[in-house]
Order: structure tokens, then sequence, then C-alpha cells
């Protein structure tokens, strides 16, 4: 096969050489590369762009100029991304191509060769049409304007020259528009028909490793030799396929983007004109070529998808009974990792390009699953990576890590100063009961904000993949009033995240403005005095301290706090979804029913157990913090209790009287917000075996009647998210024993004090 797989690259590498893409060994040559290379980018390429662009912005009243430059815009910025991810990738490009020549994707025996004939075939005609096609278009678009109408440029783009049709300049601009578009649809051409070209390669090779495996056994050569070569062979073609991801990944999924820009902008076009049959035509014919653009892109990917699939069902069908014990251990182990799908993915790692990415039917439902999923975490992760806290993600750079890792310390020496001082103020205060108290008041706050700090630095990584699992599409709605809970769980939690983090603002506020109204002669939190605060300066310099350690740890509990009860709240509208399912499963009247029945209860059984999987993970997210949060409420609730008993109205302390009780609400309010969906949870987790015995089970065949025993038996424990103490759970009977507790030591406290 020496220099056979040309036929895949050697078309459009002609064009990249004229385009000054490609390298050059040569220092001449590659002088020139470079010129003629800057020569296009910026002359036909870029200042084609700002062209576009500036055409869009001078005209943002006039929707159809708008959608005239955006239609091309789009595709030129597509175009663009090509052109410069070749160039920054071109030796990495070579050397793909020359690993197409390599031995390991020889095709051997007339059968192999048969396949790679077909493919070479496949690939030229996709070439061939699909230049023959886009030229047409450009053809179309380019002189339908010259004949029918040359007083008007080809596309709206910025004029420079104020003489009208018929000028120097004018033609000048027209010249530049058709050779730019020219340049654009060469590009397109032979990028596109490049990607279409690799894919092809790579099923091609999926189709003879499907071949040898299913004659393995019929060479003159030993099973296991046979099955070690087909092993590398696989893992051969998983390199390549990788390597093609890696360079086309980005580039293609920056067409898709813009592709979506350009149909919908030719789908409006096409609505407003369907007076002007010129505009019409050419809206239309550039529709219909972006559609064949996208679809053979995500046709030929999504083929490698379905070889891939086969690979097992192949090896099976190989004559695997007659081989010995080590041989069929090994078919066994190829077996099991032949079932992960090759995949050429897109930016987003768990879409991949394939047909159901072309319809978008299925990437649109994901998508607005994924918007809504946000609305429950994205706010408070941003905070917590912004205080180094959230784990970054795996493609984050090593510079990205030691900011990260600054911010952290920052944070963490923050809170660690402020509980030392308050550790120091409270030993110097020992006699004072009150001056104790007052020290609790926010030691015990941030002593369960240093918890909930290390929790989320230490369990980073787990808990960075709730967020993965709540995108998932196993979490998914199916139907309209799954819907409605999702929509009806996302308002609570924004509407309670805004009103938690509102309320907590405006109490920290108070505390720091609260000593101002007492002449500046006490600061806002109980802590060790470093300094003599009789001197303004020190007040002052004290006085910002206090403020800028008190804000970030605030909105620390409020992200935490917030992000809590929206774990929560997810969790339970995943309950309420599955009791939903449970009892819409309906009657059977058949056994096509009773096997949609199983098919269902199987589904509702493996969803019950994502739940969960999700379940447990939530748990671990709020076990330790909130558990020392309840804790620390009950130190904080005694302290202001006591503090509001020995205020005088009388004596001028209305805004103290404010303050601690605005503070005793948001403590009330940042237990509630944890306790109270806890308890939903359980509830509405309680009712799913009685969903289940709601269903209409007694149509049901003996096997489904059996099905549904089983899962009444497991779903009879309801879900609980259980504290430190597992006999103790977070829900409203914890909450009303906290503010039982707090009261009765308040009272005690009082009693032993007077």
């Amino acid at each position: 096969m020496n220099k056979r797989a040309e036929i895949f690259y050697k078309g459009q590498t002609f064009i990249f050489n004229i385009y000054s893409l490609m390298p050059q060994e040569q220092r001449w040559k590659r002088i020139l590369n470079e010129i003629n290379y800057l020569h296009v980018m910026g002359f036909w390429v870029l200042l084609f762009d700002l062209l576009l662009v500036v055409h869009v912005v001078a005209n943002l009243n006039n929707m159809f100029e708008i959608v005239r430059a955006i239609f091309v815009l789009a595709t030129s910025a597509g175009h663009t991304t090509k052109l410069i991810s070749i160039k920054m990738n071109n030796v990495a490009l070579q050397q793909l191509f020359e690993r197409l020549d390599d031995e390991d994707f020889r095709a051997v025996g007339a059968e192999e060769l048969a396949i790679f004939a077909a493919a070479c075939e496949t690939t030229r005609k996709a070439r061939d049409y699909y230049a023959a096609l886009s030229l047409l278009a450009l053809a179309m678009i380019l002189i339908s304007q010259f004949v029918l109408d040359w007083s008007q440029l080809p596309v709206g783009t910025y004029n420079p020259f104020v003489d009208g049709p018929g000028s120097a300049g004018y033609w000048l601009l027209y010249c530049y528009q058709c050779l730019a578009l020219s340049t654009s649809c060469l590009t397109n051409i032979a990028f596109d028909s490049l990607c279409c070209s690799l894919f092809i390669f790579v099923k091609c090779q999926l189709n003879i490793l499907a071949l040898r495996l299913q004659h393995l056994g019929k060479a003159n050569t030993s099973i296991d030799v046979q099955l070690r070569q087909c092993i590398r062979y696989h893992m051969a073609i998983v390199d390549l396929a990788e390597n093609i991801e890696r360079l086309f990944c980005q580039p293609i999924s920056m067409q898709i983007f813009c592709s979506v820009l350009v149909l919908t902008a030719n789908f409006y076009a096409i609505a407003m004109l369907s007076d002007e049959k010129l505009a019409l035509f050419k809206f239309v014919s550039y529709q219909a070529c972006m559609l064949i653009q996208i679809f053979m892109l995500c046709y030929f990917a999504g083929e490698i998808i379905h070889c891939s699939v086969g690979l097992p069902h192949r090896l099976y069908d190989s004559n695997w009974m007659d081989w010995n014990r080590c041989d069929r251990r090994n078919v066994l182990l190829f077996m099991q990792r032949l079932h992960y799908e090759l995949r050429i993915r897109t930016i987003n790692p768990s879409r991949a390009f394939d047909l159901a990415l072309f319809g978008s039917w299925q990437t649109f439902s994901m998508n607005q699953h994924q918007r809504v999923a946000a609305h429950f975490y994205k706010h408070q992760v941003w905070y917590l990576q912004l205080l180094g806290i959230w784990a970054l993600p795996s493609s984050a750079t090593d510079q990205h890590r030691r900011w990260h890792l600054l911010r952290f310390c920052l944070i963490f020496v923050i809170l660690s100063g402020m509980l030392l001082l308050f550790a120091m103020e409270l030993v110097s205060s020992i006699s004072n009961l009150r001056a104790i108290l007052r020290v609790f008041f926010m030691f015990a706050t941030e002593m369960s904000c240093m918890t909930k700090l290390m929790h989320l630095k230490l369990k980073g990584r787990k808990l960075a993949g709730l967020v993965s699992m709540m995108e998932s599409s196993r979490f998914a709605t199916k139907s309209e009033q799954e819907q409605n809970l999702m929509e009806a769980g996302r308002v609570s939690v924004v509407n309670l995240r805004n009103l938690y983090g509102v309320s907590s603002i405006v109490t920290a506020t108070l505390i720091l403005v609260v000593p101002c109204f007492a002449g500046c002669t006490e600061l806002p939190l109980s802590m060790y005095e470093l300094c003599s605060i009789e001197g303004r300066a020190c007040y002052w310099v004290l006085f910002l301290t206090h403020a800028i350690s008190l804000l970030p740890t605030c909105c620390l509990n409020i992200a935490f706090d917030s992000v809590a009860f929206s774990l929560l709240t997810y969790l339970r509208v995943q309950v309420q979804m599955l009791v939903l399912r449970l009892q819409k499963l309906g009657p059977a009247d058949g056994p096509l029913d009773n096997q949609r029945i199983n098919r269902e209860l199987r589904e509702c059984s493996a969803y019950y157990n994502n739940i969960v999987r999700l379940k447990d993970l939530v748990e671990m997210f709020i076990r330790v913090p909130g558990s020392v949060q309840l804790m620390c409420s009950i130190l904080v609730l005694v302290s202001n209790l006591y503090d509001m008993s020995t205020i005088s109205i009388a004596n001028g302390e209305a805004i103290y009287m404010t303050k601690t009780c605005i503070y005793q609400l948001v403590m009330l309010l940042q237990i509630f917000i944890i306790c109270y969906p806890s308890n939903e949870v359980t509830i509405h987790s309680s009712r799913l075996s009685h969903s289940v015995y709601m269903s209409q089970w007694t149509t049901w065949d003996k096997r489904n009647r059996q099905i549904i025993l089983l899962m009444m038996q497991r779903l009879g424990s309801p879900l609980c998210l259980r504290t430190l103490n597992p006999t103790f759970t977070f829900s409203l009977e914890a909450f009303g024993s906290i503010v039982n507790c707090s009261y009765s030591y308040f009272a005690l406290l009082k009693r032993v004090n007077s």
C-alpha cells in the first residue's frame, strides 16, 4: 500500500499549499511560504472579516442588512478558524498523512483490498461532488447577481468608497468580494472534504478489523497470534481516531456553531424575502449547500460510531467455542474493550459528531437540560472556584492551578487569623460571661466556615463529579409534566438563593455599620485587638481588616448553603419525576404492553439506582459541614438570645437589637434551608412504594408483577440524609430540636447567671 492512501488527502493538500498552510523544508521556500500566508490571511481573510463586522455595526438598526452580512460573516469566521487551525497544526497534520500510509493500516487479501478500494472510491466521489456543489452555489450567487442586478454588491460589506455603482472603487470592491468568497469556498472544499476523507479512512480500517475478527481461527497462525494482531490493530485505529479528533475537533465544532448562525439567518431571510426572487434564490442555494456541508461532516463521523458498535458482535461471530481457555479469556477482555464506542467528539466531550448532532433534537434537549441544571449551582460554583476551593477541570493550565492554590491559601489565612484572634479574645475575657457570648456570636460561625472550606477542598475532586452527574442524560426530563417540575425547582432555588444572599449581605453590612453609631468606640467583631483603638489610624486599620475578613466568609456561607439547598431541591425533583413515571405505567392489554411495561420498569429501577448514587454524593457534600453547622448554630442562637435579653431599647440600643434580631433570623434560615429540602426528599421518597402500587399492576403478567414486588420492597425504605451521627437526619424534626435545645440552654444560662 505504498502511498495508496494519498487519495484521502492529496487534492486537499494541493489547495493548502496554494495558501501556504503546509510546512516546507527549504529555507527560501519557508520564507516565501510565510509571506504568502500573511498576504492571504491579512488581505483576503481578516480584511474581509473586518468589512463584514463594520457593516454589521454600522447597520444595527436595519435587520435585513444584519442578516445579509451575518449569513456570510458566520461562514467567514468558520473559514478563518480552519485556516488558523491548519497552519498551527501543519506539522502534526503532515505526520498524520504519513501515518495513513503506515504498515499498520495495510490491507491484506482480496476482501480487505476490496474494502479499501470502496473507501477510496467513496472519498473521491464525496470530494468531487462536494466541490462541484460548492462551486456551483458560489457561481449562482456571483453570476446571478452580476447578470440580474450588478448595481448591488454580491454580499453586504462595508464600502469604504463613496462613489456609487459603476465607479472604479465600486468595481474594485466587487472584484475583491468575488475573490474573497472564492478563497473561502476553496478552503471549505479542501477542509471539509479532508475531514470526510479521514473519517472514511477510519471507517475503512474498522471494516477491515471487523473482517479479521470474523475470520479469527481460519488462518494458519495460532489463535493467540491472530488475536494479538487484532488488538494491536484496534489500538492503532483508536490512536489514529484520537489524533484526528485532536486536530479537527475545534475547527469542526466552530463550523457547526457558525452553521447554526447561518441557518438561522437564512431561515429568517427566506421568510422575509418571499417577493425578492433574486435574493431568495441566493439564500435558498446557500442554505442547501450549508446543510450538505454539516450533513457530510456528521454522517461520515457517525459511520465510525456505527462500525465500532458492531465490532463486539463480529468478534462473537468467530468460532470461539472451540478455542482453549486462555484464548477465550483474552477474547472476553478484548470484547469488553470493544464495547466502548469509537467517537469523534466535539469541544463538549459529552457530544460526538453524528447524525443526532445534525438533527439537533437530542442536542437541543440535552442542552436545555444542562442549562436548567446549571441554574442549580453555576453562580455558587463560580464563587467557590474564585476562592480556590472547587476543583479545577483537568484541562486547566499550570498557571491557573497556581493562582487557584494562591487564592485558597489567602482565604485559609483569613479564616485562620480570625479564629486565632477570636480564641485570644475568648481567653482574655474568660471571666466575663457577656463578653464570652459576644465572641461566640461570630466565633461559631467562623468555625463552620472553616469546616466548609476544608471539606470542599479535601473532597473537591469527588464533588466536581456531582455537577457532571446532574448534567448527564440520566436525569433529563422526558415529558412536559417533568419539565414543569424541573422549572418549579429551578425557580424555588433562584428565589431562595437571592433571598438568602440579600439577607446575609444586609446582616454583614449591619455588623460593620452599627459600630459607627457608637462613635467609633468599638469594632464590628469581638476579636482580640492587636493595638489600641483609641488612635484613629489603628481603629480604621482594624475596621478595614474586619471588613475584609467578614465579607468573603459571608459570601462563602451564601455559596455553600444555597448550593446545598439547590442540590437537595434537585434531588427532590428527581424523586418526584420517578413518582410520576411509576404512576403512569398503565395497564397491559397484551404481550406488547407487557414488554413495554417490563422495559419501563427496568428503566425506573435503573433511574432509582442513579438517584441513590446522586443522593450519596449530595450527602457527602453536606454531611460534615452541615453537622458542624447544626452544632455551631446552637452556640450562635444561645449567644444571640442572651444578648437580646440584655439589650435595653430604652437606653438607645435599638440599632443593636435590630442587628441581633436580623442575624438571629438569618441563622435560623441558614439551618432551615438545609433541613427543609432534606425533609422533602425523605417525604417524597416514602411515596415511591405507594406510587408503584397505584399503577395498574393487576393487568400485568407474572414476570412484571414479580419485578414490581421486588421494587416495592426496595422502595420501602425512604431516602434519608444523615448527619455525622447516623441515627440523626437532616429534617424538620432536627430543625425543631435545635431551636428547642437552643432555647433550653438559653433559659438555663439565664437562670444560672441571675
